[in-house]
């Protein structure tokens, strides 16, 4: 169903660019390879949100995802000759399996997607135009404080960027009610989550997070 809204919103893009581009049909490839890209990069974060799901841990929805897109995009556009190819990475410090991994329950968790991609668009002689898709989202647990009731945590994305946009509903702590969760400056990882509990704080204690892609990870401390 995701795969088809995406090829139904680059249609509806194509259709405004042919009418705008009639006599520069080079600035409608250029629009229809980017916008290509974005949503290939947008799938990437979508299996991985799947991936991270409870009940759904199937290291081939990477895969499957990656198949119906290159068939539904030649479908979508038989005139273009639209090839899109891929590589899922495997191995590597992360630990990848067909594209995804995933490292919880620790202090500092983890999940992520990796992939490289080559676009050919045959109509044009475009050929081996490449990007890559990651997918990641870190959540260390640096200081629990069971006299106060509060945990505090580091939530990053690629880059090791901070995730700025989380509010209680993002969290989750094992056995306990969250109050409110607060953000403030750090040194170290520029931003981080103050989570106030409702109640003693057990030890070990389990946080989840899920960032507004729905991407899960789950750190224990």
């Amino acid at each position: 169903m995701m795969i088809a809204l995406m090829i139904v919103s680059i249609g509806a893009i194509m259709y405004r660019a042919g009418t705008y581009y009639r006599y520069e049909q080079w600035e409608e490839y250029i629009t229809l390879t980017e916008h290509v890209k974005l949503n290939t990069i947008r799938l990437v974060e979508i299996s991985l949100a799947n991936y991270t799901a409870p009940g759904n841990n199937s290291t081939s929805i990477l895969k499957d995802n990656l198949n119906q897109w290159q068939n539904d995009l030649r479908k979508a556009y038989p005139g273009y000759g639209i090839i899109l190819t891929y590589n899922l990475t495997d191995g590597t410090n992360i630990n990848y399996s067909q594209g995804l991994a995933s490292h919880w329950n620790e202090n500092a968790s983890y999940s992520a997607a990796n992939a490289n991609f080559a676009l050919n668009i045959t109509s044009v002689g475009l050929e081996g135009y490449r990007f890559m898709a990651t997918a990641f989202l870190n959540l260390t647990i640096l200081n629990v404080d069971a006299l106060s009731d509060v945990i505090t945590v580091a939530v990053t994305g690629e880059d090791g960027m901070p995730i700025t946009d989380l509010k209680k509903g993002n969290f989750q702590v094992d056995g306990l009610d969250i109050k409110n969760v607060t953000s403030s400056y750090h040194e170290t990882y520029i931003l981080v989550y103050t989570i106030n509990c409702d109640g003693s704080i057990p030890a070990p204690v389990t946080v989840t997070v899920w960032d507004q892609r729905g991407i899960i990870v789950i750190a224990k401390s």
